[in-house]
């Protein structure tokens, strides 16, 4: 025994579905990964910029001081060594110091420059302009500037911050020795920086790219923050943030996209780097400044994603229900066509079967009855393939209606007329009932509402036992700007819809259920048929049903009012159709264009009591070769359309253009196509060629003597 385990759902949208809503989880995923990716290194490349311009900034700042230092190391170990006095030398160191104090804060702030030369007579002198400002016990030698110096052995030295005995501020000297041409050390020059002005600069700078930062000397100790409290602590100091990362920075020299809650608790991005001189400079980058954007790119990728994938579920589902929609109505079709070949076959069998009994009746009686199947078997069948012909028009879009004037009772006349003998057969009871208060003439396509009450009358008799009873009630509801609204209904004692058979009962391949085929027969398409019609009148038609006790099918149209004189005209030349042809054409001559033999017979033999003059050609080749042989032989052409060698379209344009190169003012021929070509755009396509007007078949003999008494009368 095999066991099969259903790994998917037994429905694959449901699979479809969720591979489209994981597919666009995914998207957005992958989207807000690469946007991180991209904005992070965005801001490593940014912030690497800004750290190399701060760096670039102190460095420069440091450069120019060693510069100042440099040169006036030169002029004071030139004045000592030409000998200048101490005065000389005082009022030069007095005056550099107040020129470089007076230059703008913003290139640099300098507290001044000062010597201590040893080797000088009447030394060591400590030259300054703040000597009056000094402690007694104030030694130059003990100072950090003086050690930093000789430490340095003659390069440029730079000492940590401390603190200024003058001024009280915190500062950096930058020291040097000055020796004479034997290279005997002959003092130290100084020049002292408030360490303030480097980091104030350096703080403002980063945050204007929206971050914090600190700068910190050799030792860690914090020279500027953002957060003041902080200012001479050490970095390794437990109490600021930063101090977890102490061992990384002293070890590499560098600290890179390191996560830091700082003081405030806001998430940061911690840059650090170690400076050339030895220095210490940080930036806090705010984590949500930079990151918005990847949090607004996440909303936004979410929003899209959440409405495309809404979309694009919607289309499945849409898609879903199409596919199951063709597929029920495949398996409707299948039955159909199951139907629609017993439906044909059915009346088929009965004028085969009444044809070969006929020819061998023995009398004249027998025959008469075969005929008389025969020709109800042909409407049957007719019937059937103008159900088939309307479908494929109403899916085709193709179904149009060809309003006129008519006599509404006369319309219902004329149903009544054609279902009776069904109704006299069944032996049942008919009802009729006509509102007064609607006009006798109306304006509208009035076959297709017979077509409607036939197919519903016809349904009625069909679902009714004998002696039963169907009644056909008109009213009239409402009339605005010329637009009358009409109810019909007809109601029947029948066997009754179950409200499940009724929600099927208008849909096209469809019959309230499967049994009724067998056993009442129809193709399942007139209803839809009606629907059709009704909704394209500007109505809607319903069913009110109970098993057992009878159905009501109603439906509304909006229709014109016409005008009652020109029904008297109406009347005339019906009453003039319907009168004895005989000889009515006599002395006339038509050409009759059809290759098929029977037709061309049937054709003769009706018309041949009006005793019109007829000559056939089987093909548009030919006729147009008789027409050209005799021009002004011929009073009307009928012209069939699917003919060999030519069709009536082609022949029809070459009689037309024949006719214009005769140049001549006589009359065109009349050319009426006669076919099974129906459709309004076959009947459009016969006027374009340069036909005057069309005839449908199978060929209503009435029809054809209308065209008749318009043309030749």
């Amino acid at each position: 025994m095999r066991i099969k385990l259903k790994i998917f759902p037994k429905h694959p949208l449901y699979l479809q579905l969720f591979f489209t809503g994981f597919a666009f989880v995914l998207m957005i995923l992958l989207s807000c990964l690469f946007v991180n990716r991209i904005v992070r290194d965005n801001l490593v490349r940014n912030t690497d910029s800004v750290l190399d311009f701060v760096q670039a900034q102190i460095e420069t700042d440091i450069t120019e001081m060693r510069a100042t230092l440099n040169s006036f190391s030169q002029t004071m170990r030139n004045m000592v060594m030409n000998g200048e006095s101490s005065e000389k030398i005082m009022n030069y160191t007095n005056n550099i110091s107040s020129f470089l104090r007076s230059m703008e804060k913003s290139k640099l702030s300098v507290n001044g420059v000062y010597a201590y030369i040893e080797k000088i007579p009447g030394g060591p002198l400590f030259f300054s302009d703040f000597n009056a400002s000094l402690p007694d016990d104030y030694s130059p030698s003990d100072r950090p500037w003086y050690k930093a110096a000789i430490a340095a052995n003659g390069d440029i030295a730079e000492t940590l911050p401390y603190l200024d005995v003058v001024t009280n501020d915190i500062v950096i000297t930058y020291s040097c020795n000055i020796y004479d041409d034997k290279g005997a050390r002959l003092g130290v020059t100084c020049i002292d920086v408030y360490i303030n002005y480097i980091g104030e600069k350096t703080i403002e700078t980063l945050h204007e790219k929206n971050g914090y930062g600190f700068l910190a000397a050799q030792d860690l100790t914090l020279f500027s923050h953002t957060n003041p409290d902080f200012l001479g602590l050490k970095i390794s100091d437990p109490v600021i943030p930063l101090s977890v990362y102490t061992d990384t920075l002293l070890d590499k020299g560098v600290i890179s996209e390191t996560p830091l809650v700082n003081w405030k608790g806001e998430q940061t991005i911690y840059f650090a780097r170690r400076l050339p001189n030895g220095w210490y400079l940080g930036f806090f980058v705010i984590r949500s400044v930079y990151y918005q954007k990847v949090i607004y790119m996440a909303f936004t990728l979410g929003a899209l994603g959440v409405a495309l994938a809404t979309v694009l579920i919607m289309v499945l589902i849409k898609l879903d229900a199409a596919r199951s929609k063709s597929n029920i109505e495949s398996m409707h079709k299948s039955a159909f066509l199951a139907n629609m070949s017993h439906e044909i076959r059915t009346p088929m069998n009965a004028i085969i079967g009444m044809v070969t009994i006929g020819k061998t009746a023995p009398d004249i009686e027998s025959k008469d009855y075969c005929f008389t199947k025969i020709g109800d078997a042909s409407s049957h069948l007719l019937g059937v393939i103008n159900d088939i012909l309307d479908m494929s028009k109403i899916e085709a879009n193709k179904f149009d209606l060809s309003p006129v004037e008519f006599n509404f009772e006369k319309m219902l006349q004329r149903v009544v007329n054609v279902i009776n003998f069904r109704i006299e057969e069944k032996k049942q009871k008919f009802f009729l009932h006509i509102d007064k208060e609607i006009p006798k003439v109306l304006i509208g396509d009035d076959q297709r509402i017979a077509q409607v009450l036939t197919n519903l009358i016809g349904n009625a008799i069909k679902f009714t036992p004998e002696k039963g009873s169907i009644t056909l009630n008109t009213r009239f509801i409402k009339e605005e700007e010329g637009i009358c609204t009409l109810q019909i209904g007809v109601s029947d004692t029948g066997i009754g819809i179950s409200p499940e058979q009724q929600a099927r009962l208008f849909q096209s391949f469809e019959q309230a259920e499967s049994s009724t085929t067998r056993k009442y027969g129809g193709t399942g398409l007139g209803l839809a048929i009606c629907k059709s019609i009704v909704e394209m009148m500007g109505g809607e038609i319903w069913i009110n049903s109970e098993i057992g006790k009878g159905s009501t099918f109603s439906f509304t149209i909006q229709i014109k009012r016409g005008d009652e004189k020109a029904d008297e005209s109406t009347d005339e030349q019906e009453n003039k159709t319907q009168a004895d042809i005989t000889g009515v054409f006599a002395g006339h001559h038509i050409l009759l264009v059809e290759d098929v033999d029977i037709n061309r017979e049937i054709v003769q033999t009706l018309l041949e009591p009006t005793q019109l003059d007829i000559d056939c050609a089987e093909n548009g080749a030919e006729a147009v070769r008789m027409f050209k042989a005799t021009p002004y032989k011929y009073d009307l052409i009928f012209m069939d359309i699917q003919m060999p060698e030519m069709d009536g379209y082609e022949a029809t344009r070459r009689i037309r253009a024949f006719e214009k190169e005769q140049n001549t003012d006589a009359k065109e021929v009349i050319i009426i196509a006669m076919t099974a070509n129906v459709f309004n755009d076959d009947i459009q396509r016969c006027a374009e060629a340069g036909m005057n007007s069309h005839v449908g078949k199978p060929i209503d003999i009435n029809e054809v003597m209308k065209k008749l008494n318009t043309y030749l009368a």
